[in-house]
């Protein structure tokens, strides 16, 4: 099935709502008649951008035009998953000698979850030997952060509650005895009904 194109005005309408518009200036600078009511013109063009050729083309331009740097929702969940899975010893290998040392490199897995790395070099042995060695202190990111991130991002959590708190004031006037009575009583938090009198049947 061959792929419709839009005419030059809807092409134009696009370009001009991508490039911030009102609706109502797009449509007229597209190239339609100007001689429409204002109410008139605001209805075709809503009429036109809700055309499916009109809207894809816009979301085309929008994509295109989605900058490079960033983040989509797939590499934040790729990070906040590799911060999760992080381990101390993902950044250690085992010497000959047995001890555990430091090994951060380009082949690294999960560097991402890397707070801090500091490094100090301190003298080892005998001053007359002028060996030193080397210290590095690796500090992870919170995996619970990131999980808790991971979470927000599935839906996991609900929204919190909107708390409203209202602090007006209202004033009631009191014309009578008996509403003076009823405002009395519902500030006392009694209730306010009357009760029913008797009807005879």
């Amino acid at each position: 099935m061959a792929e419709q194109k839009l005419t030059a005005r809807q092409e134009k309408l696009v370009l001009n709502i991508f490039n911030g518009m009102s609706q109502h200036d797009a449509y007229i600078q597209a190239g339609y008649s100007r001689k429409q009511s204002p109410a008139t013109i605001d209805r075709n063009a809503c009429a036109l951008l809700k055309n499916n050729k009109v809207l894809t083309r816009l979301a085309e331009l929008r994509e295109e035009a989605r900058l490079p740097d960033v983040v989509s929702f797939g590499e934040r969940q790729r990070v906040l998953t590799e911060i999760t899975r992080a381990r101390m010893t993902d950044f250690m290998t085992c010497g000959a000698d047995g001890t555990w040392m430091h090994d951060i490199g380009g082949e690294t897995l999960n560097t991402a979850a890397l707070k801090r790395v500091d490094t100090t070099t301190m003298p080892y042995g005998d001053k007359k030997d002028d060996l030193s060695v080397i210290l590095t202190k690796v500090e992870l990111i919170s995996p619970i952060e990131a999980i808790k991130e991971l979470n927000k991002m599935d839906g996991v959590y609900t929204p919190d509650p909107l708390v409203n708190n209202d602090n007006r004031t209202f004033n009631i006037v009191v014309m009578n005895e008996e509403q003076k009575g009823l405002v009395k009583r519902l500030i006392d938090g009694e209730r306010t009904n009357r009760p029913e009198s008797n009807k005879s049947i």
